[in-house]
This record gives C-alpha cells, sequence and structure tokens, in this order.
C-alpha cells in the first residue's frame, strides 16, 4: 500500500480526528471532477439509480444533494473505489477500506446549512467510519465551509436530539473551528466528531463530494444503506411534515426541502 500520509498526519488525525490534506488532486484532476459533478447534475431524477434531493433558493429551486451515483458514472466509480481516495482512508483506518455511500451537496447562494451533528448516528450497519470530503469549488466562511469542534470524537454520541442532532444548547456551548477548502483539497473525518457548515451567503455556489468508508472486515454495506434509505424515506412521506423534509436519516438540514420536484429537458 502506498504512504500518502506522513507521521505528522497521522498525529493531527489521532488528535482530532479530521485531517485537511491540501491540493491532494491536480488542476487537471480538479477538472474533470468539475465536469462530472455537473454531468451528475444534469442527470433526471430516478427511482430507482441516483438520487436528487431539492431545495428553495432565493434563485428557485436548485439541487441541494445527489447520491447513489458511483454505479452509473464510470470516472467516479474508478477514482471513488479503485484510486488515491480510497488508499488514504486505508492508510488511516491501519487496513483496507471499501466504499459505504457517496453523495454531492450543491449549496448554491442561499442554500441551506447542517445543523451541529455527527455522522454515526445516520449511517447505521457499521462502527466506525470516515468521510473524504472533495472540495470541487471553494469552501469559505462566506458560502458555507465546515467547522468542527475538536476534542470531542472520543465521547461517543453527544448530546442527541429528538432530530438526531446535537441539541442545541450543548452545541452553543462547543468550540468550533472553521476549515476552508480549495478545489482539490480534501478534507477527511471519523463518524463522531461534530462538524456543521452555514447557509451559503456568496453569490457562487459551493460544491462538494463526500464519500464515506468503512473497514472492509466490517463488510460491505452500500447497496444495503441505500435499500433502507429509500425505505426510509419512503415511510417519511407517509409521516410528519419534519421528517418527509429530511434528505437524510437525521434531520440535520437547515434548507427548505423541495418535495417531488421534477427537472425539466
Amino acid at each position: 500500500m502506498s504512504n500518502y500520509l506522513e507521521q505528522v498526519h497521522h498525529r493531527d488525525w489521532k488528535d482530532n480526528n479530521y485531517l485537511k490534506i491540501p491540493s491532494f488532486f491536480s488542476d487537471e484532476e480538479v477538472t474533470a471532477l468539475q465536469g462530472w459533478v455537473k454531468d451528475i447534475e444534469g442527470r433526471k431524477p430516478t427511482h430507482d439509480k441516483w438520487m436528487h434531493h431539492f431545495e428553495a433558493t432565493p434563485d428557485g429551486t436548485r439541487l441541494s444533494r445527489s447520491e447513489n451515483f458511483v454505479p452509473y458514472h464510470a470516472g467516479l466509480e474508478k477514482l471513488l473505489t479503485d484510486g488515491k481516495v480510497l488508499k488514504v482512508v486505508s492508510e488511516l483506518m491501519g487496513e483496507p477500506a471499501v466504499l459505504y455511500k457517496e453523495k454531492i451537496n450543491y449549496k448554491y447562494p442561499g442554500g441551506g446549512g447542517y445543523a451541529p451533528h455527527q455522522d454515526a448516528p445516520a449511517y447505521e450497519f457499521v462502527t466506525f467510519h470516515i468521510t473524504c470530503l472533495i472540495s470541487v469549488d471553494p469552501a469559505t466562511p462566506e458560502s458555507g465551509c465546515l467547522s468542527f469542534s475538536p476534542g470531542q470524537y472520543e465521547k461517543g454520541f453527544i448530546a442527541l436530539d429528538e432530530q438526531g442532532c446535537i441539541a442545541e444548547e450543548v452545541a452553543s456551548e462547543m468550540e468550533w473551528v472553521e476549515v476552508p477548502t480549495e478545489p482539490g483539497d480534501i478534507l477527511l473525518f471519523g463518524s463522531y466528531i461534530p462538524h456543521k457548515s452555514g447557509t451559503n451567503r456568496s453569490n457562487q455556489p459551493r460544491r462538494i463530494i463526500y464519500v464515506t468508508y468503512n473497514a472492509l472486515s466490517e463488510g460491505d454495506w452500500r447497496e444495503q444503506y441505500y435499500e433502507d434509505k429509500r425505505q426510509a424515506f419512503s415511510e417519511y412521506s407517509k409521516g410528519s411534515s419534519t421528517q418527509a423534509g429530511q434528505i437524510s436519516k437525521i434531520g440535520h438540514f437547515r434548507g427548505r426541502t423541495v418535495l417531488n420536484h421534477e427537472q425539466s429537458d
């Protein structure tokens, strides 16, 4: 296994449970990623393949998220299941990793942010995972970059509220560190590190690919994850208005979800 990480990276990961690696992708690779994201964004919604989620913004209805696209895009499949992202995640895990899920969060101008949360409550079937954020556009404090709360990840679940997020009164007492990224940067973080992001207050999109992996020794759960999520969303559509507006199995999204939206040609 090729080593992408130095000793300082491993130390930072152990201390903080998140790790930024600038310029992990070349300019040519970033150009390809931007084209691939545009391709996914332009595809019409499906009921059994890729999944699109929409939100209301000041500029009208825009995509907030796409997921389950790897089986339907050869370039992204190779990059995320047989490339250097998988290798660096495996290196952090100390054992071979396997793809658990993937998504693109678009966050166009006025697009909603995400409340303080941990990913573990939404990602079932495995005991631990690592997510790799791939920055497609600049992510700044103004456009809603991620913020982390260091020193919290070893506490397990933290003050979960009825939506599966960190209770507001607890989150407000935490220290939060903004972590901006540029196109080509990656940002890795684990199951229990608290994080959040704000509304995009800029005039530019903040598109980011999030790729989540688990240890291969825990099994390959990707298909099961999406089957379970489709079933859950079907139930949400019959339930409360709050659940119907969720784009995950926790209610952390703070945008205004638009349901049953169909893209035009």
